[in-house]
């Protein structure tokens, strides 16, 4: 037992243990002088989306809401708070491509993983295939709001949806989408990673919206009338998500930060 501790109490080894403790002190004194934080807080919601006035919607009229009923399905999403909408615009014709749309949000705070849902890998494991990926400014206007910009970044992609009928031909559809990523508006993964990165936030959090138009009809618009229709939409949506369900990330007026 004595020539154990004395083979620990060898000048190396104890010089070892030494510069470990000086570098794990110099390490956490160094983040906490600077405001790097690598374990972050979670920024609840002003109010859950299922609180969502749809009324401060007008002119679009909701027409479904769904909620995720397999557990599995849910797990795997990583969140509870989200939303699943179905919109009709009443300012168009009943014949429109855009006349319906699908709204898909949600929302991750916390210590969020590395952004895996978004449309590229969801749809794609559904069997379908893309034809198309841009990245699109949807264009929104001043709405009078600091924290929405004129242009919201986005991607917008155009899928192929194959038909079980072989004598019939493989429709298209666009998915548009988007990110709310602490504080900023950001069009893709990449850039919502980098974002979550900053270390010297001591909270986080992203948001995913995801716009796909139809009509119930069966008639899907292609990709330009897709990104105006998102356009138009988000002025009337973006508005009501920032007063009343995302966390101000300037002033931290959220549940977890006014108490």
């Amino acid at each position: 037992m004595t020539a154990v501790v004395k083979k620990y109490l060898q000048l190396p080894f104890v010089l070892c243990v030494v510069f470990l403790l000086i570098g794990a002190g110099f390490n956490a004194a160094y983040r906490k002088f600077h405001g790097i934080a690598q374990i972050k807080k979670p920024l609840p919601l002003k109010m859950s989306f299922d609180q969502l006035d749809e009324k401060l919607l007008a002119p679009y009229k909701v027409l479904d809401k769904s909620k995720i009923q397999n557990q599995d399905v849910l797990e795997s999403l990583g969140t509870e708070d989200y939303l699943q909408w179905v919109f009709e615009d009443t300012t168009v014709d009943v014949m429109s491509p855009v006349r319906n749309c699908s709204l898909f949000i949600t929302y991750y705070t916390g210590n969020p993983d590395q952004v895996p849902h978004v449309p590229e890998a969801c749809y794609t494991g559904g069997g379908n295939q893309i034809e198309n990926s841009i990245s699109a400014d949807l264009a929104v206007g001043d709405l009078n709001v600091p924290s929405i910009p004129k242009e919201i970044p986005s991607t917008a992609l155009v899928f192929t949806r194959k038909s079980s009928e072989i004598w019939q031909a493989a429709s298209e559809f666009t998915v548009i989408y988007f990110f709310k990523v602490n504080g900023k508006y950001r069009g893709d993964r990449t850039a919502v990673r980098i974002a979550l990165g900053d270390l010297t936030s001591e909270y986080s959090y992203f948001s995913k919206v995801e716009l796909k138009f139809f009509n119930l009809k069966g008639i899907n618009p292609d990709q330009k009338q897709s990104i105006e229709a998102a356009g138009r939409l988000l002025k009337v949506l973006l508005p009501v998500l920032e007063k009343n369900h995302w966390p101000d990330w300037n002033t931290g007026n959220s549940k977890e930060i006014s108490k």
